[in-house]
């Protein structure tokens, strides 16, 4: 087989492959493969002087291990972005929201609910239950922050569950983001976020989204404010062990 100054397009084929395998996430990689194999084949075919039964045994050998490749790089990284997803939070630098009258002891962490701050002194912390079942928890331990949450529909219905960070969709439509190793996002059916935790510094913990459980009237939490039943709460500090929210 001769070598053509149009086989050097070829080339390119080599830097798709290494970016594939350097990249993160799912898609980009196996985009990058599929067209690296592109390449590779379209060189192949176009040399008239090779038998065509040689080129389609080529051809086909390239397709077999671009596929190949295509389904390793999927597994791996699709195993690494769900590990990644159920990680425990991981405390940032961030600075405390701004919140006079609610000092914080040493070695305790402050919970900000909209316009509230929780005090918490020990984990397991309970944000919002309903006839003694756990919609929100919060847990900690050496490694960061672990969050128990049960999403609802308007109508009752269970959306997701986290189960200690691992997210366990119940609706096809709901799912989690983790746009950073501080920071957990869970949205419902309609693409609305119910739940956004971020641990904000080793001390600090901040919780917007909306606590729905049936025939309960939801919390809805704010970024400056916090509303049950229709109405809006005056700025408060709590602590205690006992639960921020008991629905009825």
């Amino acid at each position: 087989m001769r070598f053509r100054r149009s086989d050097a397009i070829a080339l390119a084929s080599l830097p798709l492959a290494v970016l594939a395998f350097w990249a993160g996430g799912v898609v980009f990689p196996a985009v990058c493969l599929c067209m690296a194999g592109a390449i590779v084949v379209y060189v192949i075919a176009g040399h008239d002087e090779v038998a065509w039964k040689h080129r389609i045994a080529v051809c086909s050998l390239v397709f077999i291990v671009a596929v190949g490749m295509v389904v390793y790089l999927y597994r791996v990284n699709r195993a690494r972005a769900l590990q990644q997803q159920s990680a425990p939070l991981i405390a940032a630098t961030l600075p405390s929201p701004v919140s006079s009258n609610c000092p914080i002891p040493k070695g305790a962490v402050a919970l900000y609910l909209g316009n509230t701050v929780s005090v918490v002194t020990e984990f397991p912390h309970v944000v919002f239950r309903v006839h003694g079942e756990n919609v929100l928890a919060l847990d900690r331990d050496a490694s960061g922050l672990l969050i128990s949450f049960t999403a609802f529909d308007d109508g009752g219905n269970i959306l997701s569950r986290l189960n200690r960070n691992v997210f366990i969709a119940i609706s096809a439509a709901s799912y989690l983001e983790r746009p950073s190793p501080s920071n957990l996002i869970v949205f419902d059916d309609r693409d609305t976020k119910v739940l956004d935790v971020q641990f904000l510094n080793p001390q600090a913990i901040k919780i917007t989204g909306i606590l729905r459980y049936p025939a309960a009237e939801p919390v809805v939490i704010g970024e400056k404010y916090l509303g049950i039943e229709g109405s809006i709460l005056t700025p408060a500090c709590r602590s205690g062990t006992g639960a921020d929210f008991v629905g009825k």
